[in-house]
């Protein structure tokens, strides 16, 4: 699929501004328009053609979280509000082959912990890893406007304890010896996206980036259905603000997502963030991104607010 997606697009890559090409063979792709470097961000890809490896670190932290406490029958008799701790990390390298198509692959994970006896024992042991693949191709280039194409693939292998559902069904199943259960629940996600990446520069001090996408994938033990991907996010780079010449830039975006892609039952996602990084650099780009977001889980009906933040180095070549 993803090499048919190629080929139909080679053809409109043709036809698009090539006046950077021998510039492009000498230097380093970075993403400049109009005078105007992009920053990267966690939330929404670019759609920039070139070379890089990027890493990742961060920390996350579900606040005024309400956890029912149930009898074994089901019956809710308490509510304790806690908090969940997160940690996640990865690595990503994208290897532009010409000046209109690119191929990535990526690797990470997170974990989640609960902070009181019981979110540890209902859903509070949680952690995740797998990668993606995908490519990019170059559709419409131009001194302000930058339009790609891209495909995705991702696999994510999902391990949840649950203590609680573990003792709960032991004691309602005593004395039944074909009766087995497991106090690990895991399952396998895969994801497929396909989507337009774009890149608008007005000003050289100011960008905006965008996406809009359609896939499959589906969410922990769920069924395999349509997801729809939409984001959009602005920056200024003070370096080319006349009067602070100051080699800052900052980012805000706006997603929303018809369930979530991290592999949570959960519907109608939307997340904010703001990033602070530094512009002052013709080889790297480094900053701390922090997120957003407000989900309700189906199966338990818990409102969870997230706030995670993480660092970003990402060097071009």
């Amino acid at each position: 699929m993803i090499s048919l997606f190629l080929l139909s697009c080679n053809f409109v890559s043709a036809q698009s501004n090539t006046k950077d090409s021998s510039l492009l063979r000498q230097e380093k792709r970075l993403p400049i328009l109009n005078g105007f470097r992009f920053m990267p961000n966690e939330m929404i890809k670019d759609p920039f053609v070139n070379t890089f490896f990027k890493a990742k670190a961060g920390t996350g932290l579900a606040i005024d979280l309400e956890s029912y406490v149930k009898n074994f029958k089901g019956t809710v008799i308490d509510t304790i509000k806690g908090d969940l701790s997160y940690v996640n990390g990865g690595i990503e390298f994208q290897y532009a082959v010409n000046d209109w198509l690119a191929f990535n692959a990526g690797y990470a994970g997170y974990g989640r912990l609960g902070n009181n006896t019981y979110t540890i024992l209902t859903s509070g042991v949680s952690y995740t890893y797998g990668y993606t693949l995908g490519s990019t191709v170059r559709l419409i280039n131009n001194e302000k406007f930058v339009l790609s194409g891209n495909a995705e693939f991702s696999s994510s292998r999902i391990f949840l304890y649950s203590i609680f559902d573990y003792i709960k069904n032991a004691v309602q199943n005593y004395g039944d010896t074909t009766f087995r259960n497991d106090l690990l629940s895991e399952d396998n996600i895969q994801r497929l996206f396909l989507s337009t990446h774009a890149a608008w520069a007005p000003y050289n001090w100011m960008g905006f980036v965008g996406n809009l996408g359609y896939g499959f994938g589906e969410s922990f033990q769920g069924k395999t259905r349509g997801n729809v991907r939409i984001g959009l996010a602005g920056s200024i780079d003070f370096l080319n603000v006349k009067h602070i010449n100051f080699p800052i830039g900052v980012l805000g975006s706006v997603k929303y997502n018809v369930f979530s892609e991290t592999g949570e039952n959960v519907d109608n996602v939307f997340t904010v963030g703001f990033k602070i990084g530094y512009t002052g650099h013709k080889d790297f780009d480094v900053g701390i991104e922090s997120t957003y977001s407000n989900q309700k889980f189906k199966v338990t009906d818990i409102s969870v607010k997230t706030i995670t933040t993480v660092a970003t180095v990402r060097y071009y070549f």
